[in-house]
């Protein structure tokens, strides 16, 4: 059974498929087998992968129902997948999928802009996270915090990992804002193998790798 890595935020604009599909790639370069499953109805990673350039398949598989029968269906796809680990783009609004994604996640992780209102948007995922997981009795999923789209060159930029220590949560290596990733999507590639942020996605996947062994 694959690992599951599910991204998800209430708040929109924080990168989350940028994160899956350079998250996915590096994985993939790696030689690890790593598949997407985009359970967004916005359909970004569905919509990159059709320009044809991602090294790895990405499956749209949508979930709109709330009966049991409808869900569990759903998770018996997302754990079928030919893979070793699945990245689960999540809805951005709350719904049956981001609650079936929460429901079979081994991690989640949590994009979050340095802004005070990336930040608050962060920390309501989180606890919707942390309530999902009192209620399934598994104790899971683990939760990685993904400083995304980071500016270095101001306060709240430099300051944003320790910032988001008060979320009482692991935080991963953060990612910079670049011009580079923010094309990334519109180009249908992830971002050069040899770049800057592909090294940051790398120490993203390095502390993800290492979350799922400990779990």
């Amino acid at each position: 059974m694959p690992k599951l890595i599910g991204l998800a935020s209430t708040k929109g604009g924080v990168g989350k498929t940028t994160i899956a599909v350079n998250l996915a790639a590096v994985m993939a370069r790696r030689g690890l087998r790593v598949s997407i499953i985009d359970a967004d109805p916005a359909g970004h990673a569905s919509a990159v992968a059709e320009m044809g350039a991602l090294p790895f398949p990405v499956a749209t598989l949508l979930l709109e129902e709330v009966e049991a029968k409808a869900v569990a269906a759903w998770s018996k796809a997302v754990r079928g997948a030919d893979a070793d680990y699945v990245v689960l783009d999540a809805p951005g609004a709350l719904g049956p999928a981001f609650g079936a994604v929460l429901a079979i996640a081994d991690i989640v992780l949590v994009p979050v802009g340095a802004s005070m209102l990336d930040i608050r948007g962060a920390a309501e995922t989180v606890g919707i996270v942390r309530r999902h997981r009192k209620a399934n009795g598994r104790g899971r999923p683990d939760i990685l915090v993904v400083p995304s789209r980071v500016d270095r060159r101001t306060g709240s930029g430099r300051d944003v990992v320790g910032t988001l220590a008060g979320l009482t949560e692991p935080v991963a290596p953060p990612i910079s804002a670049r011009a580079v990733v923010a094309d990334s999507l519109s180009s249908g590639e992830p971002v050069p193998e040899e770049s800057p942020s592909a090294l940051e996605f790398g120490a993203l996947a390095d502390a993800v790798k290492t979350r799922l062994e400990n779990i």
